[in-house]
């Protein structure tokens, strides 16, 4: 799958790496104004604010969200406002606290540890225009990423080849012996135009299950 040992992992971010569980995001924001959810209505919404976010990552007029954290934060709000069931009210609660329910997968720490401990150097290339790198320090993970490499602070924004040029420049990476891994077909897979192989893995909603990087490890293990 590369032309060579493999010396780079470059993951994306969200529904990669990490993810919201829907209980705690949802259900805690709707109990905070005292409004009631019907069963696996939580689930529905968190679900479908992901599919929004996956659906216009590679929309020409979204784009300058993941550009700009000011345009981000309106952004955000203006997708949960698009969805059933959710008001002005309950969209606010569900803008501020969506940073602080992103958990990462069941999968995630042993498989940066499994990484780091064979030497392999690892990135994380997204689309966001906010600091993420809070999320790996919560969890303290963010001492297994040798870099980050956000869309809002290099100015490009995936697919383009110029953000994971980027990733390259800043790991000392060679594309024949980096993997992308992500969930976005176009998205993340985008990395092959700068000659990087690309696994997307198929979506996983909740964070408190395996992602599946067993697939990574097995072709580090090549």
């Amino acid at each position: 799958m590369t032309a060579g040992p493999l010396t780079t992992v470059l993951f994306d971010f969200a529904w990669t790496l990490f993810a919201r569980d829907s209980e705690r995001w949802v259900g805690n924001a709707a109990a905070s104004i005292d409004r009631t959810l019907a069963a696996g209505e939580a689930h529905r919404i968190a679900g479908d604010f992901a599919d929004l976010l996956r659906e216009t990552a590679t929309d020409p007029a979204h784009i300058a969200r993941d550009l700009d954290p000011r345009v981000w934060d309106r952004a955000i709000l203006t997708v949960l406002e698009q969805i059933p069931g959710v008001d002005q009210a309950l969209a606010s609660v569900l803008h501020e606290t969506h940073a602080e329910a992103i958990e990462p997968y069941a999968d995630t720490a042993a498989t940066l540890s499994a990484l780091r401990d064979s030497g392999v150097r690892i990135g994380v290339v997204s689309n966001v225009g906010w600091d993420i790198r809070t999320c790996f320090a919560r969890h303290g993970l963010d001492g297994h990423v040798d870099a980050f490499v956000l869309s809002y602070e290099v100015g490009f924004v995936k697919p383009d080849p110029r953000i994971w040029v980027a990733a390259l420049e800043v790991l000392h990476a060679e594309p024949g012996q980096t993997l992308m891994v992500g969930d976005h077909p176009t998205g993340d897979g985008g990395s092959v135009s700068a000659g990087i192989p690309a696994l997307i893995l198929p979506m996983v909603d909740s964070p408190a299950q395996k992602r599946g990087f067993a697939h990574v490890l097995r072709i580090l293990s090549r």
